[in-house]
């Protein structure tokens, strides 16, 4: 939805008139999987309305390029002299709610496009623009139900069918929006742009074969189209195919170099990051930032990709950006806190952590961080306590379990250090920190064999490259939010 509103202000910004009518210049609803689209919604045309004097279109189309130059006293003042003489005019107060758009005024701005509607009922242009005001206004339904009064009046209106579609895909709407689509094609030959919003709608239904043919039809057999390599690269990386997601990548990367659509970068990015192509996904986000340097989102995003690369001390700079611009971003003070515990800042480490659990108690990685500060304090019977939190909070978290185990270890219970170290090497036997813990409870229970089983494991994992830190790991749910 805020992607829907930002785009909705930026098409009652730029406007001018063509002959009766409003224009508009600007991006389509830019889905996040589209690449941008310039966009214009049909004119009000001299057959919609009783034949007007040459002096009076030349009056509006100068009235519209004074409002299109923010010059927007002076047509406020004409404007308002024409609707004194005559209150229901559609033109003057589709362009005077234009006026009231730009202003902020949204209110006033949706009681001039319905007055406009009212006085011409087929008025295609004030409608497209009462749209966008709901848009703005958060009434996604009162959008909908215009658009559609838009098709009914121009069942060929294109601008008015992608926009419609693209709302319900927002929506949830799936099958409605996947029915309209169906229809079009049936009909009419269907935009790339069309057939990218039908095969997202198809691959959140879980029907992977359609959405397939969505993309590759929008393809046209060239491999251009940003969005829809970025669909089918999704459902390569749904069905594990990591190869082909990043090969799907790497072209939309080399297409998107010029993007204007943060929201796309963005989405782009989250998959990167999920398949490994760190660099990829950094400067996708540095350029989300270069459109929107202010947004927490990015910000936080981009700490995580620095995270991924290792660097600690860069990922704490942009963790502290986020808290600057959001002070109450429990993703910040997380993340912010697990930099610091990884230098070893116990205190200022604690302290953001703590300010996390406070807002978000459902994130057992909090705890096992307030364990590891505990840990690092000589505190271990509050760092036994911590773990045992973050278990509770999600039994199958294995890096609290070997924690835990290893704490109950140094006090010498072996039996529920046993417990623990065993059920975390099922949970995640890929990861040697149990293994090696596991070995050394077994020499100490006098049980050798056992203990050399635990490191011929750690051996193996050691030769296919996977190592430990010790226990402190990456957030292993450090993917910024959807």
């Amino acid at each position: 939805m805020i992607r829907l509103i930002r785009t909705a202000m930026l098409f009652l910004v730029g406007v001018f008139s063509n002959q009766y009518g409003l224009w508009n210049e600007t991006t389509a609803f830019a889905k996040t999987r589209q690449l941008v689209k310039s966009s214009r919604v049909a004119p009000y045309s001299v057959a919609q309305t009783a034949p007007q004097k040459q002096d009076t279109v030349e009056q509006f189309e100068h009235l519209a390029l004074l409002i299109r130059e923010d010059r927007v006293k002076d047509a406020e003042a004409r404007l308002t002299t024409i609707l004194n003489a005559k209150p229901n005019h559609p033109i003057a107060l589709n362009l005077m709610g234009t006026i009231r758009a730009k202003q902020g005024r949204m209110n006033e701005a949706e009681g001039l496009f319905l007055r406009a509607i009212r006085s011409d009922n087929q008025y295609v242009g004030a409608r497209m623009n009462l749209a966008y005001v709901y848009l703005i206004q958060r009434a996604p339904e009162k959008a909908i139900g215009q658009l559609n009064e838009i098709i009914k009046l121009e069942p060929e209106n294109s601008e008015a069918i992608e926009k419609l579609a693209d709302l319900l895909l927002s929506q949830k709407r799936l099958d409605e929006c996947i029915s309209l689509i169906e229809q079009q094609r049936k009909s009419r030959s269907t935009s790339p742009s069309l057939l990218v919003i039908l095969g997202d709608a198809y691959q959140l239904k879980g029907a992977q074969k359609e959405a397939e043919e969505a993309y590759l039809s929008a393809l046209e057999g060239r491999l251009e189209n940003a969005a829809a390599l970025f669909g089918l690269a999704q459902l390569s990386y749904a069905k594990g195919e990591t190869r082909e997601t990043a090969i799907y990548l790497a072209r939309v990367s080399t297409l998107t170099a010029e993007s204007k659509s943060a929201e796309f970068l963005y989405k782009f990015a989250l998959l990167a990051l999920r398949v490994g192509m760190i660099d990829e996904a950094k400067s996708a986000l540095e350029k989300c930032l270069n459109l929107r340097p202010n947004d927490p989102l990015y910000v936080l995003a981009l700490g995580i990709a620095w995270l991924r690369r290792g660097d600690m001390f860069e990922a704490e700079k942009l963790f502290r950006r986020v808290l600057e611009l959001q002070p109450t971003s429990f993703q910040g003070q997380l993340h912010l806190g697990y930099v610091l515990l990884n230098q070893r800042k116990y205190a200022e480490a604690r302290e953001w952590l703590e300010k996390s659990a406070k807002l978000n108690t459902s994130i057992p990685e909090v705890f096992y961080y307030l364990g590891l500060v505990a840990q690092g304090q000589n505190d271990d019977a509050k760092a036994i306590e911590l773990f045992e939190k973050a278990v509770r909070t999600l039994p199958s978290y294995a890096y609290a379990r070997i924690a835990l185990g290893s704490s109950y270890m140094k006090l010498k219970d072996y039996t529920r250090a046993k417990e623990e170290l065993e059920t975390a090497v099922k949970l995640d036997p890929e990861e040697p920190t149990g293994h090696y813990n596991l070995a050394l409870l077994y020499a100490r229970l006098k049980d050798p064999e056992r203990a050399q089983e635990q490191m011929r494991i750690v051996d193996k994992l050691k030769a296919k490259g996977i190592s430990t830190d010790g226990g402190v790991v990456v957030l292993p749910r450090s993917t910024p939010p959807q």
